[in-house]
């Protein structure tokens, strides 16, 4: 697991490496353009970014599904980062899209983000939250609690705490019961949040009984986008990855995260797993639209920024 800095921590560190940062970011990618978004319920959503480096190479974007977001292969997943600094290089970097929580950061990390997004245009990034109800602990099952209303409000929070006027997708969030995955009350309160352009794609995520989850999602015909479990360290990754080929089959877009697998010893060895042959293990199936990594640090995320660079896993990785 990736360890927290302060953000203290994090401006000691771009003070110190500052040079050798600007240097990595001008070497190995060229900054973003421009991005032109339709409104929030507008049809494919059109993208013209700088791609191409000073050395000709490419960043080679992905489609997100039918949402027709195109996204660079590594973004962000800021569940673990209290550093608006740490946001601001990842931006900066080339990545695109920010996933954060209503609970993530006990409660915090929607407004930190929102603070950082002050003043960007809003068609310079992506945006994606999430939050659930009241369940069961055991089962996943969602308690009586669990109302239409109650998820509405949840929306209209993240809202709030983001200073947005919409999100780019809201995701029911860690869902493992089918029957809580195809819960009418939330799937209303979404519907009709994307209805009022509060979020302009419908998302469901998982961490574990990922592929019935899965499936659920793509038969829902109300998802648009999937964010699940998928590493090489899972014994049941091959049923994940025929649950992944099926929704995006059916148009769904595909966000990876836990592509590390924990960052577990290889077994029989004290040597940490290779993260950089652990993103591109992932990578290497055409339905991993995109991987949000979790870093937490400077260095993590260039080596995470290198990755867009060359996602291509070789031999001795």
């Amino acid at each position: 697991m990736r360890k927290n800095k302060s953000e203290s921590e994090g401006e000691a560190f771009m003070s110190k490496k500052e040079i050798g940062r600007r240097a990595f970011m001008k070497s190995s990618l060229a900054g973003v353009g421009s991005f032109f978004f339709l409104p929030p319920n507008g049809g494919e959503l059109g993208l013209r970014a700088q791609t191409e480096k000073p050395d000709g190479k490419k960043i080679v974007r992905r489609v997100l599904g039918k949402t027709g977001i195109k996204l660079p292969p590594i973004n962000m997943g800021v569940m673990n980062s209290d550093n608006p600094n740490l946001v601001r290089a990842a931006l900066s970097g080339g990545m695109v899209m920010l996933d954060t929580a209503q609970t993530y950061q006990r409660g915090t990390n929607e407004a930190m983000i929102g603070e950082v997004l002050k003043g960007r245009p809003r068609d310079s990034f992506v945006l994606a939250t999430k939050s659930r109800l009241p369940h069961d602990q055991k089962t996943g099952i969602y308690l009586s609690e669990a109302t239409e209303e109650a998820y509405a409000k949840k929306i209209d929070t993240s809202l709030k705490n983001l200073g947005l006027d919409y999100v780019d997708i809201y995701y029911h969030h860690n869902v493992w019961a089918k029957e809580s995955a195809l819960y009418e009350p939330i799937l209303n309160a979404l519907m009709k949040a994307k209805k009022a352009g509060k979020t302009r794609f419908i998302g469901i995520t998982t961490h574990r009984n990922e592929p019935e989850i899965i499936h659920a999602a793509a038969e829902s015909k109300v998802y648009d986008v999937v964010l699940t479990t998928y590493n090489f360290k899972q014994k049941h990754y091959p049923e994940v990855r025929s649950a992944m080929t099926k929704a995006a089959d059916a148009g769904l877009g595909i966000v990876v995260m836990k592509a590390l697998g924990g960052r577990q010893l290889q077994e029989g060895s004290r040597e940490p797993i290779d993260p950089k042959a652990a993103l591109k293990w992932a990578l290497q199936d055409p339905n991993t639209h995109t991987i949000i990594a979790g870093f937490t640090t400077f260095d993590q995320m260039n080596l995470d920024l290198s990755v867009m660079e060359d996602p291509v896993l070789t031999k001795p990785e």
